[in-house]
């Protein structure tokens, strides 16, 4: 009896320890805890105008949705001028081959509504580290009066690809 009880043991824990390695192994295999630091936003760098005028001391948000959301906000100077410094986190999810979230940036003005007075919103699913990006939100001319519209940017790293941003900004 005490020899039965000792071999369900012993089975017990070799069953646990074969399905913790080979659930570890299919964990790294698939990427599951390898963190990485992923860049959720390039530097923003843009000027807010209302008509052609400088918008000064207004707050601006910018959300950065990657299965989380990450916000942070500034405000603008005398003459308009607002900055943003690069978001960078650590995540497992662009190495785990089950993840399909796409990046989600958007900058507005609070309004009062979800979606805010729109200055830049654009879903990236490809290339968020991409120089495209980098180029366009390091010179953002924003102007308010302006009713947002869609552009397809094409990408530079895959010009068969294109960003849709949907600004009231100049690109």
């Amino acid at each position: 009896m005490f020899s039965s009880r000792v071999r369900q043991l012993a089975i017990l824990i070799a069953t646990l320890f074969v399905l913790f390695t080979t659930t570890q192994v299919f964990a790294n295999m698939f990427g599951f805890f390898n963190k990485s630091d992923f860049i959720l936003s390039a530097p923003v760098k843009g000027q807010l105008f209302d008509g052609g005028k400088p918008v000064a001391n207004t707050k601006v948000m910018r959300s950065l949705t990657y299965g989380d959301e990450y916000i942070d906000e500034t405000v603008t100077d005398e003459q308009g001028y607002f900055t943003f410094s690069e978001k960078t986190i650590k995540t497992s999810k662009p190495a785990n081959m089950f993840d399909n979230d796409s990046l989600v940036q958007h900058i507005y003005l609070e309004n009062g509504t979800p979606e805010g007075i729109v200055l830049w919103y654009t879903l990236v699913s490809l290339h968020e580290n991409s120089q495209t990006l980098k180029r366009l939100l390091a010179d953002l001319e924003c102007d308010i009066s302006k009713e947002p519209e869609t552009y397809d940017i094409p990408i530079e790293e895959d010009t068969s690809h294109t960003f849709a941003i949907y600004t009231s900004c100049k690109l």
